[in-house]
């Protein structure tokens, strides 16, 4: 694995070179050290060092390397983040032991709702593109409502052009890969320009990325029935003008993912999903008076048809939802000095199912949320504080074939946070943040009584779960000076009425069978990410972290929490010329901590290489890189993969990128 970024730093050529125009390097070769600023976290864009709540950017060159067919495989090099995968295609985050709809995936500040709750559902939103992914970790519900109880992914677009002075721009982009682990090629395609149109700018976007994987190559030989074809469209046009600025978007993903199983309990097994999500938004920001008027509408439908095997087109299991949603944010001028924002969200998602099984009833969720959020500096402390309350209803008209009556639940729930940075501007300083999140349980937990096909068991819902609710504590030391950056992170979240999935015994049932239950949980875990820079071209990198994970109502382990893990790279940089080269060490522990009969396979440990370069044109930067990950086709099982128990991972794999502006 190359190393990841440790903190929420980036380097300072990589925001020059988001900042300026193509052509300053030209002009301007020394590299002058911005603020990051990070808004996922907050009401408004800060510092990430000023964050009290943890966080994590990836962008730039790191973001160009680690992209990959899925967002939890792109994000897992962060600290304490991980991925939850399936076949070469999906790949749930999972954020310090919490995954499924306890993370909250955002595309471009849009609430997604593409049915996360399967552990085979996988986020369906695309990243190639994206200037950056921002991450919270830890409860974020003041500002996002249910769900929100392990943290928040937004994956940031790039802003549309902007033509002054009578200019126009035109231009695009083109990045291109191949895996070798899966015969894997994928392409990006995007044009953009814009106008200056009286006193205003008017921008636009056309962008297209197709993805292609045969099935996983691993050191124990091919797994099955694991490849994948996406193909991702999207277009936006926007006007900027001095005091209003509004932008449409729209796009379209559609996936053919195939999903294996165990080929001796399901021998010749070759069933697949098709999903198509179409997403629209339109965003607008009114200025005056040193105060924002931030709005947001938009709508998506998400449609995730499973099959039994390849040829057939009766679909087994059909799952449809369409979401409206919404908000209104009012950034005010200082008040006593705190600058924030005061907001209010809505939502409304109605679901319907199809096909010939029936896992859960149609069933309509309403939601609403007001809430404030504030930051303020006092001396050597930046303080924030916010506050939220939620109302949320979720009503089914019954199911015959379920056995369900028309039923209808509703969910309230008060969350909070305060936070603080110590000599947020010094080299040293402490970040202390309490936050409480909430999660209102679903259709699929309260409703389900059927054979889910993407995880090939019978799942079981319990129609009077109660609401989950969390308190998190973090404490984090923070470190920058001119040749060390890094932060040590420590936490422990502790959830009330935790809801899970438990193997269940059903006599004469073949196929495993899935229990919804209701428990308490604690989480207690660190993360540690460090840069020491040798040598004016030669750095060391670290990452590592740890969660340990109990239902403290049984005193039995929680599923899907990651073990240990521990990254070591030594990285060499030449900015001027625009090379760089990486060999990084990444050591996984055995999880000795299983949820019931959950399987551990044993501690690994792989290494990986990567080198590339950076050439500017007359056009604008050629990147090209080349990685091999595993170097030395170390066979393991990875633990956080659902193949564990028939597949080993990935053996090695080369992966050449080239991107170029056009």
């Amino acid at each position: 694995m190359t190393s990841a970024l440790s903190t929420t730093a980036l380097s300072a050529s990589a925001l020059v070179a988001q900042r300026a125009p193509a052509d300053s390097a030209k002009r301007d070769t020394t590299a002058r050290a911005l603020p990051t600023l990070q808004v996922t976290a907050t009401a408004v864009a800060t510092e990430a060092r000023r964050i009290a709540q943890p966080t994590a950017l990836l962008s730039g060159a790191d973001l160009r390397r680690a992209n990959s067919a899925s967002l939890g495989e792109t994000l897992q090099q962060i600290p304490g983040i991980r991925s939850l995968s399936m076949t070469t295609g999906i790949g749930k985050p999972v954020i310090r032991g919490l995954t499924n709809n306890r993370v909250v995936t955002l595309a471009n500040g849009q609430r997604t709702e593409t049915q996360q709750w399967g552990h085979d559902h996988s986020p369906n939103v695309e990243s190639a593109d994206a200037e950056r992914l921002e991450v919270v970790k830890g409860p974020a519900s003041v500002l996002y409502g249910s769900d929100a109880l392990g943290g928040v992914v937004n994956v940031v677009r790039r802003p549309l052009p902007i033509a002054q002075h009578g200019e126009r721009v035109a231009r695009g982009r083109l990045a291109t890969a191949w895996n070798s682990a899966a015969h894997s090629p994928s392409l990006t395609l995007v044009g953009e320009g814009a106008s200056q149109v009286g006193a205003g700018s008017l921008g636009w976007r056309l962008s297209g990325t197709g993805r292609r994987a045969l099935d996983l190559r691993t050191p124990g030989g091919i797994v099955s029935n694991t490849g994948n074809i996406t193909g991702y469209t999207e277009g936006a046009l926007g006007w900027q003008g001095a005091r209003v600025d509004v932008t449409g978007t729209g796009s379209l993903r559609d996936e053919r993912i195939q999903v294996a199983d165990n080929p001796i309990t399901s021998p010749n097994y070759t069933g697949r999903q098709q999903i198509r999500t179409l997403r629209g938004t339109i965003d607008a920001n009114v200025r005056r008076g040193g105060q924002r008027v931030q709005l947001q509408a938009g709508i998506e439908q998400n449609r995730r048809a499973e099959f039994g095997d390849e040829r057939t087109q009766d679909v087994a299991l059909g799952l449809l939802s369409r979401t409206a949603s919404g908000f209104a944010h009012w950034h005010h001028r200082p008040i006593f000095g705190a600058t924030g924002v005061f907001g209010l969200a809505a939502q409304h998602t109605r679901f319907t199912t199809f096909g010939n099984e029936t896992l859960i009833p149609d069933n309509s969720a309403r939601s609403l949320g007001v809430y404030a959020l504030e930051q303020r500096t006092v001396g050597d402390f930046a303080l924030s504080a916010g506050a939220r309350h939620d109302w949320r209803t979720l009503s089914t008209p019954g199911n015959r074939v379920l056995g369900l009556q028309s039923t209808a639940r509703a969910f309230t729930a008060t969350t909070g946070t305060l936070g603080a940075v110590y000599r947020p501007t010094a080299p040293l300083s402490v970040a202390v943040n309490v936050a409480r999140g909430f999660r209102s349980p679903s259709a699929s937990d309260l409703f389900a009584n059927g054979f889910h096909e993407g995880t090939r068991a019978f799942e079981i819902g319990r129609a009077d779960l109660r609401v989950e609710s969390s308190v998190n504590v973090d404490a984090a030391l923070r470190l920058r000076t001119a040749r060390v950056t890094g932060e040590l992170t420590g936490y422990v979240n502790r959830i009330r009425d935790y809801i899970y999935l438990t193997p269940v015994g059903m006599p004469g049932r073949a196929l495993d069978s899935l229990q919804i239950e209701q428990g308490n949980a604690r989480l207690v875990g660190a993360e540690l990410g460090a840069t020491v820079s040798l040598t004016r071209t030669l750095s060391l990198q670290t990452t590592a972290d740890m969660v340990h994970a109990t239902n403290t109502s049984d005193d039995t382990a929680l599923p899907f929490v990651p073990p240990p893990r521990a990254v070591l790279t030594m990285r060499w940089d030449e900015r001027a010329p625009g090379r760089h080269a990486s060999l990084s060490s990444e050591w996984n522990a055995k999880q000795l901590r299983t949820f019931r009969d959950d399987f551990a396979p044993a501690a690994w440990h792989v290494v990986s290489a990567s080198a590339g370069l950076s050439r500017l044109t007359p056009r604008g930067l050629v990147h090209v890189d080349l990685s091999v990950r595993n170097l030395f086709d170390t066979r393991y099982r990875d633990f956080m993969s659902r193949y564990k128990h028939f597949a080993d991972a990935a053996g090695r794999a080369f992966v050449l990128r080239v991107s170029a502006d056009l």
